[in-house]
Parts: structure tokens; C-alpha cells; sequence
């Protein structure tokens, strides 16, 4: 199943039964393999992964990386389309254009150590926000939470902030905002006094909410000319196609970058907030290394428990290989003060895995030697390069060292 996990396409239950014949001598037919998948398959790879998950490794690079907080929580979802066949397990939206199938699953991470906070595979009409709000008791003392605006809702940053917790936000446009003394604020007045005064950043101390108002630190980013044409034109073609006008309450706000936080000041002033904020890139890379490497979207007909033990199968060849890629990130950084790109290591730890599978499995003297092979690849050709027209991961570890 791992062998397979690793194929980045169609992997055929042919395939499989040769696999198994060359790599163990075992002969058996593709029907007999076939057979084999059922709830107590699933319950069996889905067993091996939770203790995975349970045992992971310290990935910490630097112990001085961001710890004013216990976690940094960075949270997202990735969402595919299956086979029609799948709808009865995993419905879609339906309609004309959506597959009336698809998944969804909720990955977080803790940017601080490199290790799994939580994966759930779940059918893609599940909402970003019933996720958020069901595991609201996740949250510690002196964690960071930073999630994009699919998980923005009051109620549960208010949860967030009573268990103790920090969170970094996008604002919403379609959220009121409030003055302290309950006058609603207006961006369009905001944006004059700025360009009055020549400022290009502000805080306020604000109230967001229409029911109950949820006091909260805004931070406030003048964004280029080009940028807010470019947000115009994008929010006016989506606008026409479907049939209503932009609002001049978006128009204003859309001049800004809207941050929301609970840290104060002293904690994270006020230039470091967005630059934090940029850290949630990071899941998106991850995702994409999901579907460009592992193949893990490329899912052809099949039936329920051969589709779970092959997700299950994916994500477990992903956290073993994530946990030697701490270990040489972090072992790396101490060598030589650079960090390594995860995305070329995971490429590379997929491309290896059946001669590195090979070695594991018969094991004799050359093993050393080829895993040091390895890692000097790695050390020469996988180091973390800057990005076009976007902050680099390197950029932000290095600024919140303190």
C-alpha cells in the first residue's frame, strides 16, 4: 500500500499484485487484493498513521523562533473532486458545474516545530468554519492561531481568546467595525486622514461584530495604487458574473490590508503583524507538494475502503517523510545557518522511496553510505530559494528569532 501511496497517479490493483510478487514473492490476484480492503483494512492503516501522528519528532529549528507562543497554529483546507461513485460517502455541491463528490481535508500544523497538529478527512460540503468551531477545544494557553477567512467567524475567535489563546486574521469586508465610543468606522474617511498625514500604517483599538461586539486590535496597511486597481478589477468581474455591483464599502476597504489580532503591541508591533501573517503561505505549499508529488487529488474509480487506505496510505508516507525532513532541516541549519526547501526534499524522499524502501528491507553495510548519498544530494541541490513578488519563508524565520 505504501508503494502505492508513493505513485504519483492511478495505481492498479495489476500493479499491486505484481509489486507484491517482485518485491516479497507473494502470489497473489489482483481480485484477492481486491478483497482485502475492507473496514477492518482501514481501521488497520488508519491505526499505523495515528500512532505516527502521536510519535512524531521534534522538528525545531531554532529554539529563539517565534516563543513568545506555545504553538504557532497555521490551518487550512484542501478540497478535490472524486469519482460520482463516491457521492454517498463524501458529497459534493452538486449542480452543473461542482462534482457531486468531493473531499475535504483539514490539515494544521505548528510552524514553530514542524509537526502535525491535526488532518481530517472529510466530505468537502463540511464548512471551514464547523471545523473551526468544533475544535475550539484544541486551543491551549499561548498558542497562535493563523487562518485565512474561510474559518473567520466572532464566536470562535472569541473562544480562541478565552482559552488563552492569540490569533492573527484577516479582517472580513462584510464585518462591521466599531470605534470604542460605537460609531462605525469608515475606511473611506480612514484612507483620506492617511494620505493626509502621509501615513502608511495605523493601529485602532476596535470593536468587530454586529451582535456582540468582540474587542480586537486592528492593524492597518495602505496598499499600492496597483494593487487596489488589480482588487477592483477581480472584485468587479465576479461582481458581474454574478449579477450585483461592487459596494463603495468594499471599494474603501479594498485600499487596505485589514489585520486583526489579540497580542499587543509590545508583543508584536504593529510593521510585524501582516509579515506574520505571511507564514500561512506555507500550507498552500504544502498542498500543492500533496498533489504535485504524492498525487494525492489523482483519484480514480474505486470503492470507499480501497479509497480510505490509499488516503490514509498518502498521508502516512507524507508524515514519515516530513519527520526525516525535520531532522535534516534542523540538523542542516546548526551545519550551515540555511534552510532547506521542504518542497524539493519531498520530491526527492518520493523519487528515492523504493531503493530506500530496498535498503530498509534487507539491510546490510552499504545502507550507511547510501543514506549519507542522500543527504549530500540534499545538502547540494535543496536549499530554499527566494520567491518572486513574495516574502520568503527564510525572510520570515529570520525576523522572528528574537
Amino acid at each position: 500500500m505504501l508503494y502505492g501511496a508513493s505513485i504519483n497517479g492511478p495505481f492498479s490493483l495489476s500493479h499491486a499484485s505484481c509489486e507484491v510478487a517482485e518485491s516479497f514473492g507473494i502470489s497473489i490476484s489482483k481480485q484477492g487484493i481486491d478483497d482485502r480492503y475492507d473496514a477492518s483494512a482501514v481501521a488497520f492503516i488508519r491505526s499505523i498513521f495515528e500512532e505516527q501522528m502521536a510519535k512524531q519528532i521534534d522538528g525545531t529549528i531554532d529554539s529563539d523562533f517565534l516563543k513568545q507562543f506555545n504553538r504557532v497554529r497555521i490551518k487550512d483546507a484542501t478540497r478535490f473532486d472524486l469519482p460520482k461513485r463516491m457521492k454517498g460517502s463524501f458529497p459534493g455541491f452538486g449542480g452543473k458545474i461542482t462534482s457531486e463528490a468531493a473531499l475535504a481535508i483539514q490539515y494544521e500544523f505548528d510552524a514553530k516545530n514542524g509537526k502535525i497538529l491535526d488532518i481530517d478527512i472529510t466530505s468537502a460540503k463540511r464548512t471551514d468554519y464547523q471545523d473551526a468551531l468544533e475544535k475550539t477545544g484544541d486551543i491551549m494557553k499561548g498558542d497562535l492561531v493563523v487562518r485565512d477567512l474561510g474559518y473567520f467567524k466572532t464566536d470562535v475567535f472569541k473562544k480562541i481568546i478565552e482559552a488563552g489563546g492569540f490569533l492573527i486574521s484577516r479582517l472580513h469586508s462584510k464585518i462591521l467595525v466599531f470605534e470604542p465610543n460605537g460609531k462605525e468606522v469608515s475606511f473611506s474617511k480612514l484612507y483620506r486622514k492617511m494620505t493626509l498625514d502621509k501615513q502608511s500604517q495605523m493601529e485602532l483599538q476596535v470593536f468587530i461584530g454586529q451582535k456582540e461586539k468582540l474587542p480586537i486590535r486592528l492593524v492597518i496597511d495602505v496598499v499600492p495604487e496597483e494593487i487596489y486597481q488589480n482588487r477592483l478589477i477581480k472584485a468587479q468581474k465576479e461582481a458581474k458574473k454574478k449579477g450585483y455591483m461592487v459596494s463603495d464599502e468594499f471599494k474603501a476597504r479594498a485600499r487596505f490590508n485589514l489585520m486583526i489580532t489579540n497580542i499587543l503591541q509590545d508583543q508584536l508591533p504593529c510593521f510585524q503583524v501582516y509579515q506574520l501573517y505571511k507564514i500561512r503561505w506555507q500550507v498552500e505549499l504544502i498542498f500543492k507538494t500533496w498533489k504535485s508529488t504524492y498525487g494525492i487529488n489523482k483519484i480514480h474509480p474505486m470503492n470507499y475502503h480501497r479509497l480510505m487506505c490509499l488516503l490514509y496510505a498518502k498521508l502516512l508516507l507524507i508524515i514519515i517523510n516530513g519527520q526525516v525532513i525535520n531532522l535534516l532541516q534542523r540538523w542542516f541549519y546548526r551545519m550551515y545557518g540555511k534552510l532547506l526547501s521542504r518542497t524539493k526534499c519531498f520530491k526527492t524522499l518520493s523519487n528515492y522511496f523504493y531503493k530506500i524502501r530496498k535498503e530498509l528491507i534487507n539491510p546490510d553495510q552499504k545502507i550507511n553510505s547510501f543514506l549519507q548519498s542522500l543527504a549530500c544530494l540534499i545538502s547540494k541541490n535543496h536549499w530554499m530559494e527566494k520567491r518572486k513578488n513574495r516574502t520568503n519563508y527564510s525572510e520570515i524565520f529570520d525576523l522572528f528569532i528574537s
